[in-house]
């Protein structure tokens, strides 16, 4: 069930439900990982065609290369306490 606040669907809401679809076969995850995501992929070419679905796609990879979806923990920026004026 989706949930919408003041009319408008958040990305919160829809995680909470993908989530839940996961949890549902948690003995099959990757297969239903995958089904999802080749689900997705369709409906992407049916929106956009073909081309656009492979630049984003191409755009996916270069975020994945930039390392924007690491799993590995990032370093902490670390902060300089500035002195009150």
């Amino acid at each position: 069930m989706l949930v919408m606040n003041n009319g408008r669907i958040s990305k919160k809401d829809i995680e909470n439900d993908l989530v839940r679809i996961f949890e549902k076969y948690p003995k099959s995850i990757e297969k239903v990982i995958s089904i999802s995501f080749n689900l997705i992929l369709d409906c992407f070419v049916v929106m956009y065609g073909e081309k656009k679905t492979i630049k984003l796609l191409d755009d996916s990879k270069k975020s994945i290369h930039n390392g924007k979806h690491t799993q590995k923990q990032r370093k902490t920026r670390k902060t300089t306490k500035r002195s009150q004026k």
